[in-house]
């Protein structure tokens, strides 16, 4: 069988399994899941890992693993025409702590959501939140004020009702 057929064969099996209310297929797909994951994680455990980060997004709202999150942050562009997150993971969370915030507010947002939602809102719209600031360029603003506008305003998009899962759709083409 080809790893094409393979997967077709696998999503049927799957979609059967969703669609039913047996507690036996249940059990058989849940063990079944538990011994693949256990295979994987002896003989891949990087795969393991990126497996493990996309179940994780059931216990969250919104939740990259670090990968993920490094991943996203690395290909930002940002307004200046530089790449990557202004600030780094964990200077950023430093700073949050500093100021008080939430590093992670289950089931919001984890670190790696937060960071990437306030890196990718500074690089979006650092130049907006230095006019609005009274500030001619992002440049004029101290880092830790910057810092905390980009925060706040990352905590308003990951805990806003309108749009619970608002991270893994945001940046799909980047997570596939």
């Amino acid at each position: 069988m080809t790893s094409s057929e393979m997967k077709e064969r696998y999503e049927r099996l799957h979609d059967k399994m969703a669609g039913m209310d047996d507690e036996h297929a249940e059990k058989v797909f849940a063990g079944a899941q538990m011994w693949a994951f256990g295979k994987i994680a002896e003989t891949s455990p990087t795969i393991a890992e990126m497996w493990l980060g996309k179940m994780e997004a059931i216990c969250w709202y919104n939740y990259l693993s670090d990968a993920e999150a490094k991943m996203i942050a690395a290909k930002l562009v940002n307004q200046d025409g530089n790449t990557g997150a202004k600030w780094s993971k964990d200077a950023f969370l430093q700073t949050v702590e500093k100021l008080d915030g939430e590093v992670e507010k289950e089931p919001y947002y984890n670190d790696n959501a937060l960071w990437v939602t306030a890196v990718m809102i500074y690089s979006d719209h650092a130049k907006s939140i230095a006019e609005d600031m009274g500030h001619a360029s992002p440049a004029d603003i101290p880092s830790e004020k910057m810092a905390r506008s980009c925060y706040r305003k990352a905590v308003e998009k990951l805990c806003d009702k309108d749009r619970k899962h608002f991270i893994r759709e945001y940046f799909e083409d980047e997570l596939t």
